[in-house]
C-alpha cells in the first residue's frame, strides 16, 4: 500500500485495498494437506457383503509437507492439518511442563526465552508506508518545574505545613517592604559621582583655584 498515500488516491481506493486485504485474510498462503474421510459400505440391505463393492481409486493424493502455524497461515480454526499437531507434541508437552515430575524447583516451571516470540517482534510487513503526520509520535521536552521552591514539608517531627505555608508568605511579605525601603533611600540620597584622583580635567572644564 506504498502507492495509496493519503494526498494522492481517493477514498474509495483506499476502501478497496482494505477490502482486499481483508478478503486475502479468508484464504491460507498455500495448499493445505487434505485428509479424507473414508466412509462406511452400507450392508443393511446387501446379500453376502464379503467384496468391497466402492471402487478403487486411480487418482493419488499429492503429498503436502509438513504443516507449519509459523510458515504458513491458515484462516480456519483449530481444525488444522494433522501433521502439524503430530510432529509438535514433544513442544507441547514442554510447554505444559510434562518432562518435569511435580516438585517445587524452578525447573517444573516453564520460563520462556528472552529471544522468543514472546517478548521479540519479528513481524516485517510488505509496505513501507510513510508516515504522514510525523508529529503524532514527537516526544515533546519541557523546561524544568519545581513545584516546592522553598523546600517545606520535609520534616520528621513537627511538620507542620500550614504554618511554613504562612511563614513563606511572611518572608515574601517582608521582602517586598525591604525592597521599597531600600528604593526610597537610594532616591533621597543619590550617588555622587567621584572621580578618581590624579585624572585629568576635561576640555569643558574649569580649574579649580584655592583661595585663601
Amino acid at each position: 500500500m506504498s502507492q495509496l498515500n493519503y494526498g494522492e488516491v481517493s477514498s474509495s481506493q483506499r476502501v478497496d485495498s482494505a477490502n482486499l486485504r481483508i478478503y486475502e485474510r479468508n484464504i491460507p498462503s498455500q495448499i493445505l494437506q487434505p485428509y479424507l474421510s473414508v466412509r462406511p459400505v452400507m450392508t443393511k440391505y446387501s446379500l453376502m457383503p464379503i467384496v468391497d463393492p466402492r471402487a478403487p481409486i486411480n487418482v493419488p493424493m499429492e503429498q503436502l509437507p509438513i504443516y507449519n502455524s509459523e510458515k504458513v497461515f491458515n484462516p480456519g480454526n483449530a481444525t488444522a492439518p494433522w501433521s502439524g499437531y503430530a510432529s509438535n507434541v514433544n513442544v507441547e508437552s514442554d510447554l505444559q511442563n510434562r518432562i518435569f515430575a511435580l516438585q517445587k524447583c524452578s525447573q517444573a516451571v516453564y520460563v520462556p526465552s528472552s529471544d522468543s516470540d514472546l517478548y521479540k517482534f519479528g513481524f516485517k510487513p510488505n509496505n513501507e508506508t510513510a508516515q504522514p503526520f510525523p508529529n503524532l509520535f514527537k516526544n515533546e521536552h519541557f523546561s524544568d518545574f519545581n513545584p516546592n521552591p522553598e523546600n517545606i514539608g520535609h520534616g520528621v517531627f513537627l511538620n507542620s505545613t500550614r504554618q511554613q505555608l504562612k511563614t513563606v508568605g511572611d518572608l515574601y511579605a517582608n521582602k517586598d517592604v525591604y525592597n521599597c525601603v531600600n528604593n526610597l533611600i537610594e532616591q533621597k540620597n543619590p550617588q555622587k559621582d567621584v572621580k578618581p584622583p590624579n585624572s585629568k580635567p576635561t576640555p569643558n572644564s574649569k580649574p579649580t583655584t584655592n583661595t585663601k
